[in-house]
Parts: structure tokens; C-alpha cells; sequence
């Protein structure tokens, strides 16, 4: 299908880029890597006056790692590019999982690590070409009064899908939102509404510049596991992020976290403090921690591939791998931050 007709303007700074957006009022688009949105706009899912690209602008192409200030990785930044770096390989093993569990080797060429935080919710129903669309009611994604996937629903329920939001989640990432008013700092989970039509936050003439992630503690480790039909292309129908921090002597967490993609209209977090304060053992814990996730999660008939039931029973599954290999990554890396 071919494009729709849109102007194309290139700023040449992060300031001059808001600007655009501010003064259109809604009626731009940014442009990173374009996987997610040319195709939005082939399929007239999307129609905006004018293309925002940001491809120009240095400044959010940039990766910086220290061991006091940690990662901070530009917007731009492409994913293939986040997980062949070296600092992100050595102190964030997670992260680059999660970036090369995307699509396969050319969307991770182009897509880039802002681009997969603000992709748009996924629908069997709303992701179509126009003609197969035409011969249902539009839904509420689309301006209408129905959600197709969940029947007699007033929500849409369209699915969140991105790779890199649970593990940035469980890293304790935030991310740096410029706009014309300057620029402010906001935990990832910040960013996202819960909202199946409007997936995150932003307003006309904001925009995510930065992905900044504290510094890896000693006796850390983390893992990201994805579950799909095919081993390349598909979006996750489960994606679990479970990062963890072994006490000194190992017999216990300092700290651990889950976070979930795939099974909701936002990524799920789920946090072990209150389950940390009620102590147990190590197996104890992560057995409760894969009760949260499971009741947290809420997959819908609404993509290809395995049904919601069996999704949400893996849920389980999943977090449970997930932690044990997180503690195995951990004892391996010793004291390494």
C-alpha cells in the first residue's frame, strides 16, 4: 500500500523538534526507525499532516556508561546498536536481551529504543489493512463504540507489546521527557496510561530523549524470556522481565521485581518489597512472586497465536525460569556490578 500524503520537516535539535510538535497541536508524528509507524500509516490507522524526523539530531544518538552514574542511552539510539555495545553486554545483560528479542536482525537495524517504548497498542482487529477492517463496526481505537476483542467492553482493550518496557522497568530505568516548557525526569512506568487507544502520556510537543538506568548493584542479575510462535518477527504474547540482587552470603534477595508485556494495555509491574517483608526462603518468594504476576495479568483473545488461557497459566512458568536464571546470572557475576 502506499503512503499517505504528509509534509516531512527535519529539526535539527531536540528544542526546535518540540517547537514542531507544539505548534502542530497533535497533528504530527514523530519519526524514528519508522517500522511501527510507516506501517500505522499504510494501513490508515494513522494520517498526520506532517512527519516529525528526528534521525538528524545527535544528540539522541548517544550511549554513555559510568560505574557511579550508570547507563544513559539516547532515543535514538538503534537497538542492534544498545545490544552490541560493550557496557550494555558487560552490566546490563538483561537489556540487551530484551532489545535483540525484537522483531529480528532488520527491525532491530531500525527500530530504535525510543521508538519500541512509544510503539502503539497491538489489535487482531484494529493492526489491518483498511479493506479487511471495512466489514466491521470501527472500533473505539478507531473513534467508534465497540471493542471488537472484548465483547460488550466501554474500553478498548488493545495490547501493549513492547520488549524493552518490562526490562527497563525491573532495571529501575527513567526516562527524560523534553518539551517546550524544558525538560523532566519520570520513571519509565511514568509513561504509560493504561489506556488501550492512547498508550502513553505524552502531549503535543513532548518527546522521550533519554533512557537513563542506575547502576547495576554487586550480586545482581536479570533476564528477559519471550514467548511466541515464531522464533523471530512475532510480538511477545508473554514477555517477562525478572531482575534480582542476592544478599551477601546469597541465602536471601535484597530486592527483586517482575514486570510483564504482552498481557495487558500498559506493561505490568510487580514489585517484591511486600512480599520481601514477609520473608521465606528464596523458592517461597519466587513462588509468590509468580502468584502476583499471574494475577496481574490479563491476556485477551485479541492476536495470533496461543489463547489467553494458556498465556496467563505461563505466566507462571515464565517468571519462575526467569528468576532462577537471574539467580544463576547473579552467583556467576559475584561482585561485579
Amino acid at each position: 500500500m502506499k503512503l499517505p500524503k504528509f509534509d516531512l520537516v527535519e529539526p535539527g535539535s531536540i528544542k526546535e523538534c518540540c517547537k514542531l510538535l507544539s505548534k502542530q497541536r497533535g497533528r504530527a508524528k514523530v519519526i524514528a526507525g519508522g517500522t511501527d509507524l510507516l506501517t500505522a500509516l499504510k494501513n490508515r490507522l494513522k494520517s498526520p499532516a506532517t512527519l516529525v524526523d528526528i534521525a538528524g539530531i545527535s544528540a539522541l544518538n548517544r550511549i554513555r556508561f559510568t560505574k557511579k552514574g550508570g547507563l544513559k542511552v539516547g532515543a535514538m539510539v538503534t537497538l542492534r546498536h544498545l545490544a552490541a555495545h560493550a557496557a550494555v553486554r558487560e552490566n546490563y545483560p538483561l537489556l540487551a536481551q530484551a532489545a535483540l528479542a525484537v522483531g529480528d536482525a532488520q527491525l532491530q537495524a531500525m527500530g530504535t529504543v525510543g521508538g519500541n517504548l512509544c510503539q502503539d497498542t497491538c489489535c487482531l482487529y484494529y493492526s489491518r489493512q483498511p479493506m479487511w477492517r471495512q466489514s466491521l463496526d470501527p472500533c473505539y481505537k478507531l473513534g467508534g463504540g465497540v471493542c471488537h476483542a472484548v465483547k460488550g467492553s466501554k474500553n478498548c482493550w488493545a495490547t501493549y507489546c513492547g520488549d524493552l518496557a518490562p526490562a527497563l522497568l525491573v532495571l529501575q530505568a527513567s526516562l527524560n521527557i523534553s518539551g517546550p516548557k524544558g525538560d523532566r525526569v519520570i520513571p519509565v512506568n511514568g509513561l504509560f496510561s493504561g489506556d488501550g487507544k492512547k498508550p502513553q502520556k505524552l502531549t503535543a510537543g513532548q518527546l522521550v530523549t533519554e533512557i537513563q538506568v542506575p547502576p547495576p548493584p554487586p550480586r545482581s542479575g536479570g533476564v528477559y524470556l519471550k514467548m511466541r510462535v515464531r522464533k523471530t518477527i512475532d510480538y511477545p504474547l508473554l514477555g517477562v522481565a525478572a531482575a534480582l540482587t542476592l544478599s551477601p552470603k546469597g541465602k536471601t534477595f535484597k530486592n527483586i521485581s517482575v514486570a510483564l508485556t504482552g498481557v495487558e494495555k500498559g506493561p505490568v509491574f510487580i514489585g517484591g518489597q511486600e512480599v520481601l517483608a514477609q520473608s521465606g526462603s528464596t523458592s517461597e518468594i519466587i513462588e509468590k512472586m509468580s502468584e502476583n504476576a499471574y494475577k496481574n495479568a490479563h491476556p485477551i483473545n485479541n492476536t495470533y497465536g496461543y489463547s489467553p488461557k494458556y498465556r496467563r497459566e505461563m505466566v507462571k512458568v515464565y517468571v519462575k525460569s526467569a528468576a532462577q536464571q537471574s539467580i544463576e546470572m547473579a552467583e556467576s557475576r559475584g561482585g561485579k556490578g
